[in-house]
């Protein structure tokens, strides 16, 4: 039950009512016994500042960032972590006394994950996009190691993420790429990574460039659900570290942030998978 004790989290979007991170969340405050409570917030991209404002204005604890405000949102911020400023992206805000402190957690759980997906040092990756989840998992596969092509729809965008973080890293290669070259490029390489929206409910239909995947190469959705690039990836034998796994990794490090507690990642994984359940 709610109370005048109760803590405010929320998640901000456009849209967000697809959102499973208020399950995984609200599960994990209550696996651990804070009292607290994690809310959609549904904020279109020109009323973001104004939403953050009055957040802090309300008492909110921390927040999460989702399409499409995430660069913005680091824009917003007192102060970034060095990941979220390297990539120029926050989807975690927490608390401070005159606003919000910015950190990137979607970046290390990626990298985290593809290191445990059997991500190596030289291996060839193809990004797809150019927004604020792709410069998360630029930033992973760069720490990897490996060699990055980076396709958009929008070309300019991609060479501009290629050129802010080969500035950021040094040593880091990383190239943009025609998107309607992507193909071909995956088919030469050991990981594709989906950090576009399609697939994303609320999202104009898209389908992204035709691939062939196989079973030595790892395919990495930051989109969760069951989406048309996980499943044909899977089908094809990929090695698959899915949009569920990404958000729970994530949330898991954002509950961290908020509460310096370890977070119940069991609770929080079984809480997506019977909110995801639900709605099918």
């Amino acid at each position: 039950m709610i109370s005048g004790r109760t803590q405010l989290y929320g998640v901000l979007g456009h849209p967000v009512a697809h959102s499973l991170s208020p399950a995984m969340q609200n599960a994990a405050f209550a696996a651990t016994g804070i009292d607290a409570a994690y809310l959609p917030l549904s904020v279109p991209p020109e009323r973001l500042s104004e939403a953050i404002r009055g957040a802090h204005a309300m008492g909110f604890q921390g927040l999460n960032v989702t399409v499409p405000h995430k660069l913005r949102a680091a824009e917003i911020c007192l102060w970034l972590d060095p990941v979220a400023a390297l990539t120029g992206a926050a989807n975690t805000l927490r608390r401070a006394p005159d606003g919000y402190q910015g950190f990137n957690t979607d970046a290390p759980a990626a990298l985290a994950l593809l290191e445990a997906a059997g991500v190596r040092p030289g291996m060839r990756a193809v990004l797809l996009g150019a927004g604020g989840a792709a410069r998360a998992a630029a930033w992973a596969l760069a720490r990897a190691g490996t060699e990055v092509a980076v396709a958009a729809r929008r070309p300019e965008a991609a060479a501009e993420l290629c050129r802010a973080l080969a500035a950021a890293l040094p040593g880091s290669q990383l190239r943009a790429l025609p998107l309607a070259e992507a193909g071909a490029e995956a088919a030469r390489s050991q990981v594709v990574v989906n950090a576009t929206s399609v697939g994303l409910p609320g999202h104009e239909p898209a389908a992204l460039p035709p691939m062939r995947l196989g079973p030595e190469q790892v395919a990495m959705d930051f989109v969760y659900g069951d989406t048309v690039f996980a499943r044909d990836a899977a089908r094809a034998g990929a090695r698959v570290v899915t949009g569920e796994q990404i958000l729970v990794r994530q949330g898991a490090l954002a509950f961290s942030l908020w509460t310096g507690r370890p977070a119940p990642e069991g609770a929080m994984t079984a809480a997506l998978h019977a909110a995801s359940g639900a709605r099918r």
